[in-house]
């Protein structure tokens, strides 16, 4: 495997918890592109489950840091997946623009 897959692999992230009160419908921007329940994404209690995973941008480490302000081509395994909301709640059309990801495993989601 190699290490920007690795990378990949450990900043997978599975499921994002919706806003309090967040009802359907609900529309996921990936990357600017819009996703609806049932294309990408499906909908469990309060999160919202992602197949296949989005990725979370990777820690920038020491090393990196120092590489990446001299210059040294680094960025591109530094890169991760954005995600913008859109959903309902009370009966209002509500958004969360780059809503934070957070590595997690598919065994975390609730069953």
């Amino acid at each position: 495997m190699t290490e920007i897959s690795e990378l990949r692999r450990q900043n997978a992230v599975h499921w994002v918890r919706l806003p309090q009160g967040a009802e359907r419908p609900v529309v996921a921007y990936v990357n600017g592109e819009p996703r609806t329940e049932g294309e990408g994404f499906t909908l469990d209690g309060d999160r919202i489950m992602f197949d296949p995973p989005l990725h979370a941008r990777p820690k920038m480490g020491f090393g990196r840091s120092v590489m990446l302000a001299l210059g040294i081509g680094v960025y591109g395994d530094l890169k991760g997946d954005t995600l913008d909301l859109t959903f309902h709640r009370g009966g209002r059309l509500e958004s969360r623009a780059e809503v934070r990801l957070v590595p997690n495993p598919p065994e975390s989601a609730p069953s």
